[in-house]
């Protein structure tokens, strides 16, 4: 009986609130139109006082007035003061409330027309109420389709407040009674709040000039807030209570400075294509063409040269550490100010996505593991077969064993002074990622990717202390361009014991064969010296080590050198192996069928449900055979070599040799019983391992090609669906697949599908360059501010 007699109060209230709103709205309406006079302001004010007590706002008659109430602010301001808080009252008094005031965009426009008032208690209510109005998504949507985020970025940055200031008033600020001098506190809140809503064309929009002052201002905010956080142990920085900068009202800065850093490339040094492929292939023009024809993927390769200051690409890098002979100094210089770079999925194509997944984990300090390495190479004698062995030790697990706790996840500063102790130990410093904190470095990838039709090359960087081993002998999966810096290496190098290049992530067992045995009389060393590059194949096993040293003489002729190298490494992901070429050339020749069947046709008759499945299991063939044909695994240049004008005619003619040789074998050895025994047992076992490969031509749909039947985000379900109905109809399913076989390998023509391979590298070439720069941003400057 009392909840009924409390639902009955509450409809009574509420028909009350309606009432209410009934007779305020023609009297405000009168008023509205009779501002100029005394009565009216007093009325409307009183009037907007009542609406505020009632807090929700159930008259869309009343909505319709608030444009003209807010565009009061030259001649009544304290109208439009009202006004504004009214709407911050109603928007955080219900969802429903915010959503009907969000789908007026006349109000929200007036609202951010009102941040340009010259009275600053009327912008001040104003962005005050874009804030209440953005505690809902549909909100701050709302606000980034009126382009909200260009004004509160002109009045931020109009209020001219260094970042020392910010970072004062921020941590002063309590929330309540803000004060004018307070105020680009509530700008700045606003406005990041808004950039972290945009997609990438509402990015897009924001002037260009406008959108580099503002990142330039985030970004030497940041590196205040940074370098208060970093000095912080990693305790303080989970409980915000004891964390100076989670105080303050800036939450987001860092995705904010990663989001618009995506929208242009705002770093300047830039590497002349001429001049890399001097620097790492040979001073004449044909050496990058012999080095393709002749090691690359095949053999190991060396580079032995001096070249002068004004020729060395890496010259930038090197001048920047303050002495050759002081490795702490270089240990702090590449560690000094790095955030952790949250890894990138290899098959993402949208940013946004990428945000919403590690926005959290933006700007926090390097993670061990992920980030760098501390480790080195010890001898020991193995008690079962009395023989030395190899083993890699790592230091922090060793000091984490040696304080009985847990190995460290965060690296902070007082890490850092642990790695040059480790250093001196033996221990090498290994950082990864080096392309997204050094816009030189990043420069040198990019170009590396261009030469070899990449999407992306990674960049680790090894500092090696004298008479020392860091990682144990491995093999790659991926290419590598070891770059000697500084400081002497040699290295040992085996040939690959199989045909078959490694893809990314293989086991080692796949390579090394169940013996895991390989050819260790037909080693190779090289000793490389500053400015020398050596080229590893994927799959080659290999070690290195510094120099030992046998006498007082070679110490003192500066032989004990402690070495820092670079590796570019090319991986090779699946859409860009030639198996991916082959997939891509056969989504493209059945969309330009003029009798492609629609997904319609393909799930309401026969004929269009085979030709799907025979489609689709072509893909399946063509997949099978790249699992022991080694010409299928190797990475397709088309996209470099056919892009570049001034390449020779021997590179383009080799690639359409390795075309036709991949159409013939699919032609031959592409076996509609195994390719369908596969599919059934994939089907009926519900495993997911067959095309877990594949799941990247869900983006090709993306690109214009029709899909056949089969989602490939979920290829299994798609392919349970057409199984169940083909298998009653096998026979006739095995003559689709040959005639449709047969077909394509006849019809393929290399020329009509290399745009839509380049198309295909673009894509996902994007979404690297958009989260390199936005890598880039949040440690750029870094290392000046930290002197």
């Amino acid at each position: 009986m009392g909840k009924h007699r409390k639902r009955k109060k509450s409809s009574i209230r509420e028909e009350e609130d309606n009432s209410s709103s009934l007779r305020i709205f023609p009297t405000m309406l009168a008023s509205l139109a009779n501002v100029h006079t005394h009565f009216a302001r007093s009325l409307l004010k009183n009037h907007l006082r009542k609406l505020q007590q009632q807090i929700t706002l159930n008259h869309d008659g009343l909505l319709s007035l608030f444009p003209s109430l807010l565009r009061t602010t030259t001649n009544y301001p304290s109208i439009s003061v009202r006004c504004s808080q009214v709407i911050g009252f109603s928007a955080l008094s219900s969802f429903e409330t915010n959503e009907r005031i969000c789908l007026d965009s006349e109000i929200l426009r007036a609202l951010v027309e009102a941040l340009n008032c010259r009275v600053k208690r009327v912008s001040m209510a104003a962005c005050n109420a874009i804030l209440d109005l953005s505690t809902t998504l549909v909100a701050r949507q709302s606000f980034c389709g009126v382009s909200a985020v260009d004004k509160l970025m002109s009045v931020f940055l109009q209020e001219a407040v260094s970042p020392a200031k910010y970072i004062s008033l921020s941590s002063s600020y309590s929330g309540v009674g803000i004060t004018e001098a307070e105020y680009p506190v509530l700008v700045l809140e606003a406005t990041v709040t808004l950039i972290n809503t945009c997609n990438m064309k509402q990015l897009a929009t924001i002037p260009s000039k406008l959108s580099q002052v503002f990142l330039s201002y985030l970004k030497e905010l940041w590196v205040n807030v940074r370098d208060q956080s970093l000095l912080r142990n990693p305790a303080d920085l989970s409980n915000d209570r004891n964390c100076n900068y989670k105080n303050m009202r800036i939450h987001g800065l860092e995705e904010s400075i990663f989001r618009l850093s995506t929208t242009y490339d705002a770093f300047t040094i830039t590497c002349k294509s001429e001049l890399v492929k001097k620097s790492i292939f040979g001073p004449n023009e044909l050496d990058f063409e012999n080095f393709t024809l002749r090691y690359w993927e095949d053999s190991p390769f060396i580079s032995s040269k001096t070249l002068d200051d004004h020729d060395d690409i890496f010259s930038s890098y090197i001048g920047s550490f303050s002495s050759k002979s002081a490795a702490d100094a270089i240990i702090s210089f590449i560690l000094g100010g790095l955030v952790s770079c949250p890894p990138l999925p290899s098959d993402e194509l949208d940013i946004i996505n990428f945000l919403e997944e590690a926005k959290d984990r933006l700007g926090s300090p390097i993670i061990y593991g992920q980030d760098i390495r501390v480790v080195k190479t010890v001898e020991e004698i193995s008690e079962a077969s009395e023989k030395k062995l190899k083993r890699e030790v790592h230091f922090f697990n060793a000091f984490a064993d040696f304080c009985c706790k847990n190995p460290p996840d965060i690296i902070n500063v007082s890490d850092v002074k642990k790695c040059i102790e480790a250093f001196q130990e033996g221990y090498t410093i290994a950082l990864r990622g080096l392309e997204f904190r050094s816009e030189e470095i990043a420069s040198i990838a990019d170009r590396l990717a261009v030469f070899f039709g990449q999407p992306s090359v990674g960049v680790n960087a090894y500092l090696t202390p004298p008479n020392s081993q860091g990682l144990a002998r491995h093999y790659d999966d991926h290419c590598v361009f070891v770059c000697q810096l500084l400081g002497n290496k040699l290295w040992t190098v085996l040939p690959r014991p199989t045909s078959y290049l490694p893809r990314l992530y293989e086991p080692l067992d796949i390579l090394l064969g169940s013996k895991g045995e390989t050819d260790v009389s037909s080693c190779r060393q090289f000793s490389l010296r500053e400015g020398d590059i050596l080229y590893i194949p994927r799959g080659c096993l290999h070690e290195a080590c510094t120099k030992e040293v046998d006498s007082i003489s070679e110490m003192e002729n500066g032989l004990a050198e402690f070495s820092l190298h670079l590796t570019f490494g090319i991986e090779v992901e699946p859409p860009f192996e030639w198996e991916g070429f082959a997939h891509v050339a056969l989504r493209r020749w059945n969309n330009n069928q003029n009798q492609t069947p629609q997904l319609e046709t393909c799930t309401n008759s026969l004929k269009g449900v085979l030709h799907s499945f025979s489609f689709n299991l072509l893909h399946i063939g063509i997949q099978l055979i790249g699992s022991y044909n080694p010409t299928f695994r190797k990475a397709c240049l088309i996209a470099a070599f056919s892009s570049d004008k001034h390449q020779s005619d021997s590179l383009i003619l080799n690639q359409k040799s390795i075309f036709r040789y991949v159409i013939t074998k699919i032609d031959s050895e592409t076996i509609f019983s195994e390719a369908f025994r596969n599919v059934e047992v994939a089907v009926k076992q519900k495993n997911e391992d067959l095309f877990q490969r594949m799941r990247w031509l869900r983006h090709l749909s993306l690109m214009g090609d029709t899909e056949e039947g089969i989602d490939w985000k979920d290829p299994l379900t798609g392919f349970q669906n057409l199984f169940l109905l083909c298998n009653e109809h096998r026979k006739d399913a095995e003559a689709v697949f040959m005639q449709m076989k047969s077909k394509f390998c006849k019809e393929i023509v290399f020329d009509n599908i290399c745009e839509s391979f380049k198309t295909v590298v673009h894509k996902y070439k994007r979404v690297r360059t958009q989260y390199k720069n936005g890598m880039l941003s949040l440690h750029h400057n870094t290392k000046d501010a930290d002197g």
